[in-house]
C-alpha cells in the first residue's frame, strides 16, 4: 500500500500512428487541465512488477484543488490517508496509529501529483509531452525524478479517466478514475490534517 502511495507522490517510439510534437502536446494537455481548478472522485489502482505480475491492488477516493492541494484516501485493502496543503504533507496509517509529516518541496514538480493538483504552467518545465492515439505520454526531464514515464488518458467529457506510471525499477502503477466531479466546492479543512490523540508523529525534514 505504501509503495503505491509513494509512486503517486514522490514517490501521478513504438506506438502506432502519428505523434504530436512536444510543444503542441504540452499545449493540448495544459488546455484540458487548466479549466479543472478542483476534482473529486474514486480510484482503483494496481501495482505490477517488471514482468506484469500484480503485486498490489487498492481503491478509495480523492479530492484535488489547485495549486497543490490533495487528499487521497485508500479504503481497501488497508486504510491510509495522504493529505497535502501545498506546504506540508501528511501520510496517516490508522492501523499503525502513525503519521509521517514532511514539507512539500520542488520534488513534487516531478511527480504525477503535478498533473492533478499542481500548476499547469509547470508541466512543460518538468516533462516532455507526446500524444499518441489520444493519450498523453510524459517523460520526466530530470534524471532524479521518481518515475520514468507517465501516460494520462481523458474521457469524452474532458476529465482524466486513467493514468499509468512507470518507475525507475520498471514497476508500473495503473490508476483508473470513476465518478469524477469537475470543479466541486472543497473546504480548506479537507487539505489539513490533525492527528488523533495517541498517534505517533514522525517528522521527515
Amino acid at each position: 500500500m505504501k509503495r503505491i502511495l509513494s509512486t503517486l507522490i514522490v514517490a501521478l517510439g513504438l506506438g502506432f500512428g502519428a505523434s504530436v510534437s512536444h510543444a503542441d502536446a504540452s499545449d493540448e494537455l495544459s488546455g484540458l487541465l487548466q479549466p479543472l481548478s478542483s476534482i473529486s472522485g474514486n480510484f482503483r489502482q494496481t501495482l505490477k512488477d517488471q514482468k506484469g505480475k500484480v503485486l498490489q491492488k487498492s481503491s478509495g477516493n480523492f479530492s484535488v484543488q489547485r495549486p497543490g492541494k490533495l487528499r487521497w484516501k485508500t479504503g481497501e485493502p488497508f486504510s491510509q490517508l495522504l493529505v497535502t496543503n501545498n506546504k506540508q504533507l501528511w501520510l496517516y496509517d490508522p492501523d499503525l496509529e502513525q503519521v509521517t509529516i514532511r514539507p512539500v518541496d520542488k520534488r513534487m514538480k516531478d511527480t504525477p501529483a503535478l498533473l492533478l493538483g499542481g500548476k499547469v504552467e509547470e508541466i512543460r518545465g518538468s516533462f516532455n509531452v507526446d500524444k499518441k492515439k489520444g493519450a498523453y505520454y510524459l517523460t520526466a526531464k530530470r534524471p532524479s525524478a521518481p518515475f520514468k514515464t507517465m501516460v494520462i488518458r481523458f474521457d469524452n467529457a474532458g476529465l482524466p479517466s486513467a493514468m499509468t506510471v512507470r518507475d525507475g525499477m520498471g514497476q508500473t502503477t495503473d490508476i483508473n478514475f470513476s465518478g469524477l466531479q469537475a470543479n466541486p466546492r472543497l473546504s480548506a479543512a479537507m487539505f489539513n490534517f490533525k492527528a488523533p490523540k495517541g498517534t505517533d508523529v514522525i517528522r521527515d525534514e
